[in-house]
């Protein structure tokens, strides 16, 4: 699916590429030619598309497993990445600041069991589950503006909201472990960066890519013997999308 994203994304850029490369801007409509100049500051809007996939790292706190780290593994989740951003740019000769907000939804939903098993197995022995949804980030920019293309970079904060379980049962059914779900808006930080094209009339095209590092969030459970338990979930989440929007 991670190939399926990618590919997609980049075709769409290349084919708003493309058609943009005679593009008049909204600030000069019928200019064309080596002597057409291009304004990036104003503010924007845009809805994007694209996908998601994250790193999930369950860290066996207290040795339920064996002890640490016998316990921990990984696994990975991907879905949908949508919503809308909008922002502004200030631009200094080729130099272009700016400022960006996005909210959207990040559907990562996906589930791993702990390797290591002896004998039967239910899919509920030593399971992890993630589920995600409501996305949000503000962040600055800074770009180098070549003609109608603005190749830039951007970090700051981002959040997702993020549900988590750990669940154990043994061969019979038996549940061993309990109360093992949380849930939590969680805040870390996010990098990357894009190309973005001008296009005719002031419409605007992208495609980027982001690194979040979305810190972690516990599970604190109880095993058949009453033994606080803990399971810790690290998030590390990598998304791709394309845009299309309107400067102003």
């Amino acid at each position: 699916m991670k190939k399926l994203i990618l590919a997609g994304a980049a075709s769409l850029l290349m084919s708003g590429a493309a058609v943009a490369t005679d593009a008049p801007t909204a600030a000069e409509p019928m200019a064309s030619g080596p002597g057409v100049t291009y304004d990036w500051t104003g503010s924007y809007v845009a809805l994007f598309a694209g996908g998601g996939w994250g790193d999930v790292d369950v860290h066996d706190v207290n040795g339920y497993q064996g002890a640490p780290p016998v316990g921990d593994f990984s696994y990975d989740a991907d879905g949908f990445y949508g919503g809308v951003l909008g922002g502004y740019n200030w631009q200094n000769g080729s130099w272009v600041f700016g400022i960006e907000g996005e909210l959207g939804y990040l559907g990562l939903d996906d589930s791993a069991q702990y390797p290591p098993y002896v004998g039967v197995r239910l899919p509920t022995d030593s399971r992890s589950s993630i589920e995600s949804d409501f996305f949000a980030s503000l962040t600055g920019r800074i770009g180098l503006a070549a003609g109608n293309m603005l190749f830039y970079l951007k970090g700051g904060g981002a959040g997702l909201n993020t549900d988590v379980s750990f669940i154990d049962t043994d061969p019979t059914g038996l549940t061993l472990v309990s109360g093992t779900s949380a849930s939590d808006f969680m805040v870390g930080w996010t990098a990357g960066g894009g190309l973005e094209v001008m296009l005719n009339n002031g419409w605007i095209a992208r495609g980027e890519y982001m690194y979040m590092d979305l810190g972690d969030i516990n599970v604190a459970a109880t095993d058949s013997g009453a033994t606080l338990r803990n399971f810790n979930h690290e998030v590390v989440v990598h998304t791709v999308k394309v845009a299309v929007g309107k400067k102003f």
